[in-house]
């Protein structure tokens, strides 16, 4: 269908030039969003810290592949809580730690990083706005619903993931390293979150293919199989879309680290049938990964997060 010209959320410029002063936002105001939040039964964490001239208050500093959206907390995601106590505890330490919501037990997100990625999901739904609170991020857009039991889903369009089971999010005042805070564009009510659309699910679990012939010859050489699969992730890897970059800030996100996070994923599944060893396929992403651009701290904690979520799922 076609959008008209004065669709508002699908019409804003992505570029940082036209990126708003970020909202005075207090440090009490992170906190008492974290607390509304858990007092409505979302888990959540703190997050580091993104600094526009630093990068992000982790180790990575400025190498960090994902500055303030990676938690603070030992064990990420599953060390987030709707404890109030805790909270206040955790931002008397980290007062200025952006906030995470744990995905997956009371709600999900469709992530979308991109002009055209909202396009295709308005487009998918037959909308012109969404359902539900939809949430401005730094230079995309989180549409909220009820939690589905659906896993995570990276790249089930370009340039839109699904957050669900195990999954964690940015949420509203968090800061982004543009300098722009995360804000609610439809705000979220006391009415009941919105279902995943069917349209939407299919997308996060397509249909299984039927197993062919040559399918199930290759898998009985699990040497040549894996081979043939590793060699198929470095090529989609090496043909990752890449940012797009105007004044030095990053306008568009490009599609390398979600290559590379899904590659590792796949690999990992295939961990248990030999071929390769671990060793190998992580040396060959690793050379992909840094062929197309990704620093070697992003690199290494993209795979290690791709490859442990592969092994826990292997394939059957």
């Amino acid at each position: 269908m076609v959008r008209p010209a004065e669709t508002v959320v699908a019409g804003q410029a992505l570029s940082p030039a036209n990126a708003p002063s970020p909202m005075p936002t207090s440090r009490a105001a992170l906190l008492r969003a974290a607390l509304r939040y858990a007092a409505a039964g979302i888990a959540v964490m703190p997050l580091h810290t993104p600094h526009q001239t630093e990068g992000c208050s982790c180790r990575d500093g400025a190498e960090c592949g994902s500055p303030g959206k990676h938690p603070r907390l030992e064990h990420g995601v599953r060390d987030a809580t709707t404890n109030p106590g805790l909270l206040r505890a955790w931002w008397r330490r980290w007062p200025d730690a952006n906030v995470g919501l744990a995905t997956g037990t009371v709600l999900d997100v469709c992530d979308i990083d991109t002009n055209d990625g909202l396009r295709a999901v308005l487009d998918l739904l037959d909308v012109v706005r969404p359902a539900g609170p939809l949430v401005r991020t730094g230079l995309g857009w989180h549409l909220w619903f009820t939690a589905s039991a659906l896993p995570c889903r990276v790249g089930m369009l370009p340039g839109v993931d699904w957050r669900g089971h195990g999954g964690g999010v940015v949420a509203p005042p968090s800061l982004h390293v543009i300098g722009r805070r995360y804000t609610f564009q439809q705000p979220r009510t006391s009415a009941p979150l919105p279902e995943c659309p069917p349209p939407l699910r299919r997308l996060v679990l397509p249909p299984t293919p039927a197993p062919t012939a040559i399918a199930v010859d290759t898998i009985t050489d699990p040497d040549r199989y894996t081979r043939a699969a590793l060699d198929g992730e470095l090529a989609r890897i090496r043909a990752a879309p890449r940012p797009v970059i105007r004044h030095g800030q990053r306008i568009i996100a490009g599609g390398r680290n979600n290559a590379l996070h899904l590659a590792a994923f796949r690999l990992g599944q295939l961990a248990d049938r030999g071929g390769l060893d671990e060793a190998t396929i992580w040396a060959r992403l690793t050379d992909a990964a840094l062929d197309v651009g990704l620093t070697p701290a992003e690199t290494r904690r993209t795979i290690a997060s791709g490859w442990r979520a592969g092994r826990r799922r292997p394939r059957r």
